[in-house]
């Protein structure tokens, strides 16, 4: 979301007494739009105990974003001097009329409005709130100032009752303002007495009175201005969520507001109008049953991914093939139908499991070197099996993963792209084929060599040399032990890399986001040749194997992960194999017809048999050990438990653990109700906490049933889904916006549980 820059402290007088009407709003313009840097901006003229009603009125056919507001003198003990806080009024539209009616109020409160710290007739809070109770609004006290703050108004040695103030400011403040977001002990120091931990953010502000000076604050002693950004709509509603929210309030220097989306989604006929705009961060989707939630976001990922045709909602009174979709960057999302992750999670259910998702295999450790000791465990035939295998499912992996690369014009940036110099340190993948040396083919090399150096030394028509198979045994050896310390300079280097890449992207988000999306793309086609060139290396062998390992393990929002890898394969006659576990329209008709698409998991036969994946692919050419365990992912959970033991709620839980926590790309996540079955305990903790860390990296469109998750997940935006008598409606707002004239809060309230 784009922030906003937000002043609520602008006094247009000196004395309130006698009001400036003169002042200069062009040059106040054009201040504040220096200051804000481009972005939108939401502003208030606060005078003390006032409104300068002919300026107001001006200032709103210039400004787009203005909140009618007052600085108002409060007395919170009497003999003491008095705090101020400022008052923003929510109102239909400033005009006349209202800011005439406001300063009737005022009239009354502060029949003076220059007032002395020791006035008499300055009210107490109770009192402005009994005047103003007709009027929605939010109070803002001093808390940073210099002068006339909350927590100095009260006299020294009062043993206040904590739990009567702390009521107090819950009840009626909603944050407080200052200067500077720094030198704020004092202020703190008040809230911890009290034992407040929430709605005391910060809302910086000029306390400007001249815009020839803007943003400078009158007093010569005023701290440095520091400004305050919204991450909401400029509007009343846009700030009382941000108070609320700490995420949504930035200090200091205009945040990087780059990010990649879906961004509008229309479809318009007689049975349903879809006028959808999506942001970044989380998109929640609401509305009743038969509303046309899954049909929205199913139909949205249909049309980036092109499967339009194969939709259930295709032969509808609806015309999904109708869907216009804006999708700049052209990322395909990553989509959790409704109840798919409850079957990955059943027991019962043995045709969906955890390595369907494309994310959750992602989230692994590699297993690449396990795979390749298991290879080369095995003679030629074997290992060129299992490389062939290994090369279909990468080829696949890799067109799925060049899908979410943005397109090429996309990449293209005018700015300078800064480099990541420890990237020439490392090796290329050409470069490192010919040293790269694993355990597992030094093992292989050493007992091939003790076959020979067996066979040769019981050979009676030759005169054996022995010392030839102890040097090359050195040699060897060397080139093993050189390959692990190289192994581990290389893996201190990738850690370097990222931790310099991290912190170029927060300088620089696009700029750095781009050059990495650039080269995973050459990356990617680098890896396509070379699993291409293995495919065709390895069509000639068959074989078996039957070795059990276990990669590292890694460590994903608290919960440990690795693979089982279990691997058994005979040979056979290979093409009529092959082609007994296809469907028969996909039958090779020759072994040199055979390339890496006809082994693509979607050739497989559904049924008579039916082969769940390509480990159960290779399970049934080796037909004498099909029932060997296939690879395995394994999940220990955070408490210590094996992921299968649990209920399929708790499964659920952390899948969408993992899944949110994944990072290796920003494409967009569609969710479809994921709340299903999860305990109310994780829904308010973790899920929740999941989100937030994962919306600010990429786009989330999830529906949801649960109020909990739009309100206190922090939602930007909300769509909102109806049917009235079979016609669909689907349109959207940010959550502190509204829908058809209704507050977006209000519907989340009355449409979800």
């Amino acid at each position: 979301m784009e922030p906003v820059f937000i002043d609520l402290h602008i006094h247009t007088s000196d004395n309130a007494d006698e009001l400036n009407e003169a002042y200069d709003l062009d040059l106040l313009q054009r201040k504040i739009e220096e200051v804000a840097e481009g972005s939108s901006y939401l502003i208030s003229l606060t005078d003390h105990n006032t409104i300068n009603k002919s300026v107001y009125l001006k200032a709103v056919q210039k400004f787009k974003h203005i909140l009618l507001g007052v600085e108002l003198h409060v007395r919170n003990y009497d003999q003491h001097k008095p705090y101020h806080s400022h008052i923003y009024f929510k109102l239909p539209q400033i005009d006349a009329p209202s800011i005439d009616g406001i300063n009737a109020i005022l009239d009354k409160l502060y029949p003076k409005k220059t007032v002395s710290a020791d006035d008499a007739s300055i009210p107490k809070l109770e009192e402005i709130m009994k005047h103003f109770d007709a009027y929605e609004f939010v109070l803002l006290p001093h808390g940073g100032q210099n002068h006339s703050t909350f927590h100095k108004s009260i006299p020294n040695g009062v043993q206040f009752d904590n739990t009567l103030e702390r009521s107090i400011y819950y009840n009626h403040f909603d944050g407080f303002t200052a200067r500077s977001n720094v030198g704020l002990e004092k202020i703190h120091e008040y809230f911890d007495r009290l034992g407040i931990k929430e709605f005391v953010n910060l809302v910086t502000a000029s306390d400007n009175y001249s815009p020839q000076n803007y943003p400078d604050a009158k007093a010569s002693d005023a701290a440095p201005f520091v400004r305050t950004w919204m991450l909401a709509s400029p509007t009343f509603n846009g700030l009382r969520l941000s108070l609320s929210e700490s995420s949504r309030l930035m200090y200091g220097e205009k945040p990087d507001s780059w990010a990649e989306c879906i961004q509008h989604v229309s479809l318009k006929n007689d049975k349903i109008d879809i006028d959808v705009a999506l942001t970044p961060g989380l998109n929640v989707v609401i509305g009743g049953s038969s509303s046309g939630k899954t049909l929205f976001v199913d139909s949205v990922y249909r049309k980036i991914v092109g499967t339009l045709g194969d939709s259930v909602y295709l032969n509808t009174p609806y015309n999904i093939q109708d869907i216009e979709v804006k999708n700049p960057a052209g990322q395909a999302p990553h989509y959790f139908p409704q109840n798919y992750i409850i079957k990955i999670c059943d027991k019962n259910d043995e045709e969906n499991t955890i390595d369907d998702i494309s994310i959750l295999k992602s989230v692994f450790p590699a297993d690449s070197e396990e795979r390749l000791e298991i290879s080369n465990a095995l003679s030629e035939l074997g290992s060129r099996l299992a490389a062939l295998i290994q090369s279909v499912k990468e080829i696949e992996s890799l067109q799925a993963n060049l899908l979410r690369i943005p397109k090429l014009s996309h990449l293209i940036v005018t700015d300078k792209i800064q480099g990541n110099p420890l990237k020439d340190l490392l090796p290329t993948d050409k470069i490192l084929e010919t040293f790269e040396y694993g355990k597992g083919k030094y093992n292989q090399h050493i007992k091939s060599l003790d076959e020979i150096d067996g066979f040769l030394s019981k050979n009676p028509l030759i005169q054996h040399d022995g010392t030839l198979v102890e040097k090359l045994k050195k040699e060897l050896k060397l080139a093993f032990e050189r390959s692990e310390i190289e192994s581990a300079i290389r893996t201190i280097i990738i850690s370097h890399e990222k931790e310099i890449d991290d912190a170029q992207e927060a300088q620089n988000q696009e700029i750095t986001t781009k050059r990495k999306q650039f080269e995973n793309l050459l990356k990617y086609i680098n890896k396509y040749c070379k699993f291409t060139k293995i495919f065709y290396e390895s069509l000639d062998a068959i074989s078996k194997f039957s070795i059990k390992m276990t990669t590292k393990e890694i460590e994903s929002m608290g919960h440990k992960l690795y693979i089982d890898n279990e691997f058994e394969l005979t040979k056979d006659k290979f093409l009529e194999v092959v082609n007994s576990l296809l469907k028969t329209e996909n039958a090779i008709k020759a072994f040199d017809a055979i390339d890496p698409e006809a082994l693509f998991e979607s050739k497989f036969r559904q049924r008579g048999p039916k082969v769940s994946g390509y480990d159960d692919f290779k399970n049934r050419v080796n037909a004498i050990f099909a029932d060997m365990n296939k690879k395995k992912y394994r999940i220990t959970t955070k408490g210590g438990k094996d992921f299968d033991s649990l209920s399929a709620g708790w499964k659920t839980s952390v899948i969408l653990d993992l899944i949110l926590d994944w990072g290796n790309d920003n494409a967009p996540l569609i969710i479809d109700q994921p709340e299903d079955n999860l305990a109310t305990s994780y829904i308010n903790s973790g899920l929740l906490k999941a989100i937030k860390k994962c919306k600010a990296k990429k786009q989330i469109i999830l529906v949801s049933h649960n109020a909990t998750i739009p309100m206190l997940g922090d939602a930007q935006n909300v769509i909102m889904c109806r049917n009235d008598d079979k016609i669909i409606t689907i349109k959207s707002n940010p959550l502190e916006g509204s829908i058809d004239g209704t507050d977006v809060v209000d519907l989340i309230a009355e449409t979800t549980d």
